[in-house]
């Protein structure tokens, strides 16, 4: 693992007495939850030595910048929370207590519709104008923190699943695009039914391609391919396989 991602914080692995997940959906999110860590892993060591390869920009702006650094602490953000969540799940199966999925909100009745009363708020006075004090961007390098284990601790308990495992994607730099097609099903199924905000994950994606566009409209000479150019070619060439896909190597020795 690169340094970045070593800190006298790492919690250790989780005791084996404890790897029981005999619960159906516990099971099914700890196997989502391992191979994201193993794709924050296989990100962290191998990222800093294709920094320079023509297909590093496919990789980069899943994470809204070329910025090495950036990058890399966002993967450390990651392998973190991936592990603390996969501490909370193996603790919960070891109690017998599994997570329940939640349901989508069905589409809402005409009748529904109609008993809803509408309420409006009293105009302010003239002259006044209200001011909403913008949301700190979480990809800003001004507001970015990586959490205490405590507070990741704290984090993990208190939010939903779903949520974070949001969270270790974005951080993770995850998008369908880099995924096996079976393994992006199982992360879809796992941040729709487990409580995750769809609307801003997607978000976040698009903000960040953006953001990413904007910085190679600056330094058109720095590459030549186009990053939205088969990305998971670009992925297999810069790390040997997608995420959720078995490497060449275990595929043959499988065989």
């Amino acid at each position: 693992m690169h340094q970045t991602a070593q800190t006298s914080e790492t919690p250790p692995n989780p005791d084996p007495q404890q790897d029981r997940p005999a619960l159906p959906c516990i099971a099914f999110l700890l196997n989502v939850v391992r191979t994201l860590l193993g794709y924050g892993r296989q990100l962290d060591e191998n990222l800093p030595a294709q920094a320079e390869h023509p297909r590093f920009p496919v990789l980069a702006a899943a994470f809204g910048t070329h910025d090495v650094r950036r990058i890399l602490a966002h993967i450390q953000r990651g392998i973190l929370r991936a592990m603390m969540l996969e501490r909370y799940l193996l603790a919960r199966a070891a109690q017998g207590r599994d997570i329940e999925p939640e349901q989508p909100p069905s589409p809402a009745e005409p009748a529904e519709v109609g008993a809803l009363e509408l309420k409006l708020r009293t105009p302010s006075q003239p002259g006044a104008t209200a001011r909403r004090r913008p949301d700190a961007d979480p990809d800003d390098p001004l507001h970015f923190a990586i959490p205490t284990l405590k507070e990741l601790e704290s984090q993990v308990r208190r939010r939903s699943v779903g949520r974070t495992i949001a969270d270790i994607c974005m951080d993770l730099g995850v998008t369908p695009a880099f995924c096996d097609g079976a393994f992006w099903n199982e992360v879809y199924e796992a941040l729709l039914h487990f409580g995750a905000n769809l609307e801003q994950f997607y978000g976040v994606q698009s903000h960040r391609r953006e953001a990413f566009q904007l910085e190679r409209d600056k330094r058109p000479e720095t590459w030549d391919c186009d990053w939205r150019d088969r990305p998971k070619e670009a992925i297999r060439q810069l790390l040997g396989s997608v995420l959720g896909e078995r490497p060449p190597g275990l595929l043959l020795a499988s065989a």
